[in-house]
């Protein structure tokens, strides 16, 4: 089997099989850590704030990455974060034409965090978040633990189908395709769009994958067989796209509301 990946940030194809690297590179380094760890356990974050015009994307990207890194000189996020993954994810409303750039993110806490008094409820998170953005209203914040009850497992097929649902980058209205194209590569050239913290990094360091997505896109299937039962359900669940793979999905940002496979506040 061959194919040649052209490696640009907003083919879709490219992120496609880049989403799919990313999924097992950040279970190999979770089971990493908790190997040498096993007191840590993952909770999942997302962290938003209103749209934006594209004029407006790059700023606005600006402050979401100067944000998380005001979040973690927290003296509280300094107690209990051990490491952390965090991604950007762009999501485009075509109704209202804005864009919603937001942060999904990994945290690893010992497990005495969810019956400590570090533990933060949702508010405590918005709030948080607020203040690091300095924004003048409370953002959507959604935390949760979700319980890897399955364990590792194939996920290949699967995680494959859900990326791929997202993927869909050239419109039928070629001067909208092109509107996207310029504002999304002038407000994403230059970024990092994954990035690992903490004890996270130090293991994706020891395994070799400090930079996310990169090597072979094509034997991906081969190599890296599995992807842990909860990064698998906060995709499937919770809709979780890394980078901008599903810019373009006509619809508002919404949270799932299948509980039953997470703990709630």
């Amino acid at each position: 089997d061959a194919a040649n990946f052209c490696r640009e940030r907003l083919c879709p194809m490219c992120q496609w099989r880049k989403s799919l690297k990313v999924f097992w590179q950040v279970s190999r380094v979770m089971d990493k850590v908790q190997e040498d760890n096993q007191r840590l356990r993952p909770i999942f974050l997302t962290l938003t704030l209103r749209n934006c015009s594209g004029a407006d994307l790059a700023e606005t990207v600006s402050a979401v990455f100067k944000g998380w890194n005001l979040l973690w000189k927290q003296r509280k996020m300094e107690r209990i974060g051990a490491g952390w993954f965090r991604a950007l994810e762009i999501t485009y409303n075509r109704k209202e034409d804005t864009f919603h750039p937001h942060i999904h993110a990994i945290i690893l806490v010992d497990q005495s965090y969810f019956k400590g008094k570090d533990y933060m409820q949702t508010v405590e998170w918005v709030q948080l978040w607020r203040t690091v953005l300095r924004l003048d209203y409370d953002p959507i914040c959604d935390v949760r633990r979700v319980y890897n009850k399955a364990g590792k497992r194939k996920a290949v097929a699967e995680v494959a189908k859900y990326t791929l649902k997202d993927t869909e980058f050239a419109t039928n209205d070629k001067d909208l395709t092109d509107k996207l194209v310029k504002i999304l590569s002038t407000a994403l050239r230059g970024r990092r769009l994954f990035a690992f913290g903490g004890i996270m990094k130090d293991a994706a360091k020891a395994l070799g994958v400090e930079e996310l997505a990169e090597g072979d896109l094509v034997h991906i299937d081969e190599e890296e067989p599995t992807v842990r039962g909860d990064v698998a359900i906060a995709l499937e669940v919770y809709r979780w796209n890394f980078g901008v793979a599903n810019y373009i999905r006509d619809d508002n940002f919404s949270f799932s509301k299948r509980d039953m496979l997470t703990k709630p506040d």
